[in-house]
């Protein structure tokens, strides 16, 4: 009973599951859909690009930025501006609409900074809400919530703008986007402040840490090197399939369709998944990724379009969920260990939005139109450079 009371998890950790759940509805509900509204009301390929890479560098310098003040203001503060942010940047949408596409890059800096508020709070507090008790079942739960929203959320989203002619169908998506962060801000005033503890911010110590262990510098790298196809991926697949069936709904449905692969992996994975393989792993989720890119290079249609979301998402969990451990191992080998928390968050998060963003650099310089000649090109030599990940991957027995 004693074990089973150590494993529950508190009052204080539902009620951030809770609210985590509101927010995660309500981005994947939209998040797909901004970008589809930009392009149908653009048709370029370079806005949508311009968009995506404003809001991820800003996301990324955001990160790096909010590191010490969220350890020495507190989590909770930060995480609430996050929210606020996020239904600020839907409610401007709604009330500008079409003009959206005027001060686009605006709408890019304020999604940015929205998101690196929260999701360096967000993990922060995650660790800070569960225990080595109780924290896989949080995860557990925490994959549930994600996993079931971006299953339901872009389905549902893509039959209400199908309901509708022309945009109207967008900007109610939208407005109920709104209502979810609306309510998630408000119930983050509920969400009791932490105690803060360790105040000290040792990002300065970064240099020395990875002079002594370079094994540590490759690991930061590898996270550059998983965002790079990351940044592509973010926008470019809805926009295909959009412009092979020119349906949103079929948007949303595909889209639930590739996460429930997605899900499905993961579950699998979890079964047999140890940390000792993660080499291997990556091996294998590399060359998956090689062989999704290259269903591009026969032409973009519907057969080949769905065999490269399928395979990609396949392949993702299995990558994600090995490195993601390997990186997280890290923390009891290095100086500092625990107290390097928050800047081990804000580095990871940092590096793989300069990562995504450099990956929509490429993209945009390449890749004009949506053809073969560019776009299935592009995406290999995106996956390609995914076999870097298990060279410079060092695992504890070879340190």
């Amino acid at each position: 009973m004693k074990q089973k009371q150590e494993k529950r998890l508190s009052a204080h950790a539902v009620n951030i599951l809770i609210n985590h759940a509101i927010f995660q509805f309500g981005g994947s509900l939209s998040i797909i859909f901004v970008n589809l509204y930009l392009w149908r009301l653009t048709n370029s390929l370079w806005v949508n690009g311009l968009y995506n890479l404003i809001a991820i560098l800003t996301q990324a310098v955001t990160t790096f930025s909010i590191g010490k003040m969220s350890k020495k203001k507190g989590r909770t503060t930060i995480y609430r501006y996050g929210i606020l942010m996020t239904a600020l940047f839907y409610l401007l949408i709604v009330m500008v609409q079409e003009e959206i596409v005027t001060y686009f890059y605006l709408f890019a800096l304020l999604r940015g900074i929205a998101q690196g508020l929260y999701w360096v709070a967000y993990f922060t507090i995650v660790h800070e809400v569960s225990s080595n008790q109780n924290r896989h079942r949080y995860l557990g739960w925490n994959q549930i919530v994600m996993g079931s929203t971006n299953l339901i959320a872009p389905a549902l989203a893509g039959f209400m703008i199908s309901l509708f002619n022309g945009l109207a169908g967008y900007l109610l998506v939208f407005s109920i986007a709104f209502l979810m962060f609306f309510v998630a801000t408000l119930r983050s005033f509920q969400i009791k402040k932490e105690s803060i503890r360790h105040r000290n911010y040792y990002m300065k110590y970064l240099g020395q840490i990875v002079e002594r262990n370079k094994a540590f510098r490759n690991a930061l790298i590898g996270w550059f090197i998983i965002g790079f196809p990351q940044g592509i991926l973010m926008y470019i697949p809805a926009i295909l399939i959009y412009s092979i069936f020119e349906n949103e709904s079929i948007v949303g449905y595909l889209n639930a369709l590739f996460l429930a692969v997605s899900i499905l992996a993961s579950f699998i994975i979890s079964r047999f998944a140890n940390i000792q393989q993660t080499k291997k792993y990556l091996w294998i989720a590399a060359t998956g990724f090689l062989a999704s890119g290259l269903f591009l290079t026969w032409e973009i249609a519907i057969v080949s379009v769905i065999l490269f979301m399928v395979t990609q998402n396949v392949f993702k969990p299995l990558q994600a969920n090995a490195y993601a451990a390997y990186y997280f191992e890290w923390l009891d080998r290095i100086p500092l260990g625990i107290e390097f928390r928050v800047e081990s968050v804000v580095l990871r998060e940092t590096i793989i939005n300069i990562g995504r963003g450099l990956g929509i650099i490429v993209f945009m310089i390449f890749s004009n139109e949506i053809d073969t000649n560019t776009v299935a090109y592009v995406i290999v030599l995106a996956m390609s450079i995914q076999f870097i990940l298990p060279i410079i991957t060092k695992l504890k027995e070879e340190s």
